[in-house]
């Protein structure tokens, strides 16, 4: 299985909550085979937001995690239908995320994979993309900046 294809795409999803929205993330990484816990990789993504808010700024969250209850490193994406409060660093709610989810041990990865998203979100027209674009457009974003 890739780090991110189509399969890793949520859609739009009804979550009208910070909880909801990491439930539809774990759930989405049990499907794939990557976890086999819900409940844990819920409370991986809790604990990690408790350090510091994954929200980017300008919609966007990339709420991450690195734990013993992922198997391989995967990344998802997902929109919610309308905003959620996310204590972000611009103090606005949350429409667009992207989430890292890595195994403990492969850090390096993490932080690589983080670092390229977080650097090319600073690009409004990839901010923007990932905002309004169409999954297919969207999912080969994310690939781009990936295979970089």
């Amino acid at each position: 299985m890739s780090l991110f294809d189509s399969t890793h795409m949520l859609g739009t999803i009804s979550a009208r909550s910070q909880e909801e929205v990491f439930e539809a993330l774990a759930a989405r990484a049990v499907e794939l085979g990557v976890a086999d816990n819900v409940s844990a990789v819920i409370s991986d993504l809790k604990d990690r937001e408790k350090g510091s808010s994954t929200g980017f700024g300008g919609g966007i969250a990339i709420p991450h995690a690195k734990t013993s209850n992922i198997t391989s490193p995967t990344v998802l994406f997902g929109r919610t239908e309308s905003p959620v409060a996310w204590n972000a660093l611009d103090d606005k709610p949350v429409s667009t995320f992207i989430s890292i989810l890595v195994p403990d041990g492969e850090g390096t990865e993490h932080l690589r994979i983080l670092a390229k998203l977080a650097r090319k979100l600073m690009h409004e027209d990839f901010a923007n993309g990932l905002r309004n674009g169409s999954d297919s457009e969207v999912c080969e974003l994310i690939k781009g900046v990936l295979a970089d």
